[in-house]
């Protein structure tokens, strides 16, 4: 074989996925500095309006999002009126986008941010998580130790795609906002978030 059709190993195509998940991600993101760019989102911002600009976040947003307790039950002028408005205006606002003094401005600070968080449940939608039938969410996790954290999160992924930690972080969320009073698993995944 050639260096042209050699298939790629699973560690490749994982690191391809995962490159290319980033990228479109931290694209959607930054194309909503374009005034009118939340006019060729989609749904829920618009009923008809066929391919999405963003399909990644267009995805996200009617998968989980519109889904959540508090916001499934919203009005669709909350959507197309409320909250397309709030990002129309932030795209008109005169944030800084260039390397001010050595620093990445605000408006690249904050693309770079959202995508870092929003990439994570991306590649989970779009690549699937294989299921692992040996997950402990009740295991005390150390947030301070790498290998903790780094378990912690796929502990926690499993947990929500295929068990309800989902819900029980909803439930907990509600009575405290003590990230301390969550289970330790919880904390893990926080920290890698975080980091990451």
């Amino acid at each position: 074989m050639t260096a042209e059709n050699t298939p790629l190993t699973p560690e490749q195509s994982h690191a391809l996925f995962d490159i290319l998940t980033h990228r479109e991600t931290y694209t959607e993101i930054e194309d909503f500095k374009v005034p009118g760019a939340i006019k060729k989102y989609g749904p829920p911002f618009q009923d008809d309006y066929g391919p999405s600009q963003s399909p990644t976040l267009q995805t996200l947003l009617s998968k989980f999002v519109t889904k959540l307790p508090g916001l499934r039950d919203v009005s669709p002028e909350f959507w197309k009126t409320r909250v397309a408005d709030l990002i129309e205006e932030l795209s008109q606002a005169e944030l800084s986008e260039s390397y001010d003094k050595g620093v990445l401005g605000i408006r690249k600070t904050l693309a770079t941010a959202i995508s870092a968080l929003i990439e994570y449940p991306a590649r989970a939608c779009l690549g699937g998580v294989p299921r692992d039938a040996k997950i402990d969410t009740k295991r005390k996790y150390d947030s301070k130790n790498p290998d903790d954290v780094t378990e912690g999160w796929q502990v926690a992924l499993q947990a929500m795609v295929y068990g309800d930690l989902l819900d029980e972080l909803f439930d907990k969320a509600a009575e405290t906002d003590d990230l301390s009073k969550h289970d330790t698993v919880v904390q893990a995944m926080h920290e890698f978030v975080v980091v990451k």
